[in-house]
């Protein structure tokens, strides 16, 4: 069975160490387990699903890749299934970024015994990173994959002392603030665009609510353009 991943999940991919025990939490179609197995990056994933359907979708394609004897499904939510230091890197993909952070303040002796999480928030990025602070995890990596012309952001965190942090820290990202490659300029001219877009039709508005909205969006705007200074 061959497995063609994308962008952000090989981005993903490439950020696990060799050699770690890897879970797949919400894997799905149990595609990245496969690739990680498959191209040697790891011996042994465990992968999570909480619904039936996708957990009997990853079951059927771990058989026919013939790799039951390295991969191991598990039905529950979370990193629930696992127990502290049974794995070296957890990767949570796919979700909101306030579901990401329950799922560590949920299960923190897990989360807190491994070497790394690899987290891809779809949304509320900044509310990841400000709970990822408050729950002493450290951003060591950050980086962005471009997808279908979508950005995505994938944080990598372990338990360490966060040290200090800014606005800039929760909205950017302690790394991404000063990754200055030509993707993530891209995307912080991208976050731009779409901030202005947001501002202008507010700055006609009166009402409370309005302009809450409107000096929430140019303080946002502020912190992404001090970024490209």
């Amino acid at each position: 069975m061959k497995v063609n991943l994308t962008n952000r999940l090989l981005l993903i991919a490439n950020m696990i160490p060799g050699g770690h025990v890897v879970a797949d939490i919400g894997t799905d179609h149990a595609y990245l387990p496969i690739y990680l197995i498959k191209e040697g990056i790891s011996t042994r994933v465990i992968a999570t699903e909480i619904t039936q359907g996708p957990f009997k979708r990853a079951l059927e394609n771990v058989k026919k890749a013939g790799l039951e004897d390295f991969i191991e499904l598990r039905h529950g939510p979370g990193l629930k299934p696992l127990a502290p230091g049974e794995v070296q890197t957890a990767v949570i993909a796919g979700m909101g970024g306030e579901t990401i952070a329950g799922i560590i303040r949920d299960s923190r002796p897990v989360a807190g015994s491994m070497k790394l999480m690899l987290l891809q928030p779809m949304r509320n990025q900044p509310e990841l990173r400000r709970q990822l602070f408050s729950m002493g995890f450290k951003i060591i990596d950050e980086d962005i994959a471009v997808e279908d012309s979508r950005f995505y952001e994938i944080i990598a965190a372990r338990r360490q002392s966060p040290g200090p942090f800014d606005d800039i820290d929760i909205a950017v990202g302690p790394v991404l603030r000063k990754k200055k490659t030509p993707i993530v300029y891209e995307y912080i001219q991208h976050k731009i665009e779409i901030l202005e877009s947001l501002i202008n039709p507010l700055k006609t508005i009166n009402t409370a609510s309005g302009q809450k909205a409107l000096a929430q969006y140019q303080r946002e705007l502020e912190i992404w353009k001090e970024v490209l200074q």
